[in-house]
C-alpha cells in the first residue's frame, strides 16, 4: 500500500479534492487579479470594485467596467458610471487605481472580443492609472484565447475548446512580469517546463513541497449554493513549494477563465495548462482560480462570469455575489 501511495506522490498528481482553501498568509500588499474573455471583463470589475485590495491586473481580450460589451459606448460614460459608483460607495474610491500595474492583451485576429473592444479598456484605464503603468501588447496575430509559449493550439486558429493558443509567448509570465517585476523581473520559465509538477501530493498526513489541488467553494456562500450564483462546487488553487507554510508572505494572484473554460466544461485542463503555475512556482506567487459552471437560472449556458447582469443589479459592485464570492477566497489565502 504504501509503494503505491509513493508512485503517486511522485507522478504529481492530487487525491485530496474539494477541502477547505488553506490559510497562507500571502502578502495582502502584492494581490492581482488577471482574467481571459468573460474572466477579463470580471478582472476589470473585481480590480474596480476591490481597487484598495488589488495591486495590478492582467487583461486579456476584455471589456472596459459597466461597458457590456458595446463597442459603440463612449468611454467617459464608462467614467461618470464609475465616478457614482464610486461616490455610493458600491466601489472603492478610484485613486486606489492611480499606481497600478496594469497589462492589456488583444490579439490581432481576434474576431470574438475585437482589438477595438480592448483599446476601450485602455482608454478606460488611462483615466486611472498612470500611464506609464499600464502595457497593451497588440501585435500578434492571435485569436480569441489565452496566448502560450508551448501549450494549445495553432495561434491563428480558435483552439477550441480550451481557447489556449501556442503563440511562442508566454502571456502569463509577460503579464505577471509586468505586474510585479518592475523593480526586477521575475524569473521566467523555460518551454515545456514541467516545474509546477515536481512537488508531491498530499496524502493523509503526506505534505507536498507544491501542489495544485481543488477546494471547496461553497463555503464562501453563507446562504445558499455556488449553483445559485452560477458558479461551481469547486476551484483549483495552485501552492508553490516556497509557499506551503502557515506564514508564507508569498504574493497572490487570482485568474479568472473564460467561457466554456471552466472545469464543468475542461476540467482542470485550462488551469493547469494557461501558464500561471510555472511563474507562479518560480517566483512564489499562489495562483487562485475560481470557477464558473453553467445554470439555466440563473441563465448562463457558457458558463461565463458575470459582466452583464446575469446575478443582478450589482454584478459589478462590492456588493455583486460573485465579486463577494472571489473576495472572501482572496482574504482566506491572506489570513
Amino acid at each position: 500500500m504504501w509503494a503505491f501511495l509513493l508512485l503517486l506522490a511522485a507522478s504529481g498528481v492530487v487525491l485530496v479534492d474539494g477541502e477547505s482553501l488553506g490559510r497562507h498568509r500571502a502578502d495582502p500588499d502584492q494581490v492581482s487579479v488577471s482574467g481571459m474573455s468573460s474572466g477579463a471583463c470580471f478582472a476589470v470589475q473585481f480590480h474596480v470594485a476591490h481597487s484598495r485590495s488589488i495591486m495590478g491586473a492582467g487583461i486579456f481580450a476584455g471589456a472596459p467596467y459597466l461597458s457590456y460589451g458595446n463597442p459603440l459606448i463612449d468611454v467617459s460614460v464608462l467614467e461618470t458610471s464609475t465616478n457614482a459608483a464610486a461616490l455610493t460607495f458600491n466601489i472603492d474610491g478610484t485613486t486606489n487605481m492611480r499606481g497600478d500595474r496594469v497589462y492589456l492583451f488583444t490579439g490581432a485576429n481576434d474576431v470574438v472580443v475585437p482589438s477595438a473592444t480592448m483599446r476601450q479598456t485602455w482608454e478606460y484605464y488611462k483615466a486611472y492609472v498612470e500611464n506609464n503603468n499600464i502595457q497593451f501588447v497588440a501585435n500578434l496575430h492571435a485569436t480569441h484565447g489565452m496566448p502560450t509559449a508551448d501549450y494549445g493550439g495553432q495561434c491563428d486558429q480558435t483552439s477550441r475548446p480550451n481557447y489556449l493558443n501556442n503563440c511562442d509567448y508566454n502571456g502569463a509570465y509577460h503579464a505577471l512580469n509586468h505586474i510585479y517585476g518592475s523593480s526586477q523581473d521575475l524569473v521566467k520559465p523555460d518551454p515545456y517546463s514541467d516545474v509546477a509538477t515536481r512537488g508531491q501530493v498530499k496524502i493523509h498526513l503526506v505534505f507536498s513541497s507544491a501542489f495544485f489541488r481543488t477546494f471547496d467553494q461553497g463555503e464562501f456562500f453563507y446562504f445558499t449554493s455556488p449553483s445559485a450564483y452560477s458558479m461551481d462546487d469547486e476551484g483549483f488553487v495552485y501552492i508553490p513549494s516556497g509557499c506551503a507554510g502557515r506564514y508564507s508572505d508569498c504574493k497572490l494572484h487570482i485568474h479568472l477563465h473564460g467561457c466554456n473554460q471552466g472545469k464543468s466544461f475542461v476540467g482542470d485542463y485550462y488551469a493547469r495548462h494557461a501558464g500561471f503555475n510555472e511563474v507562479g512556482e518560480l517566483n512564489n506567487i499562489i495562483i487562485l482560480y475560481p470557477q464558473v459552471t453553467s445554470a439555466v437560472v440563473p441563465v448562463n449556458p457558457m458558463g461565463c462570469w458575470d459582466w452583464w447582469g446575469y446575478t443582478g443589479g450589482y454584478f459589478a459592485t462590492r456588493n455583486g455575489f460573485q465579486i463577494t464570492a472571489v473576495h472572501r477566497m482572496m482574504e482566506r489565502l491572506l489570513d
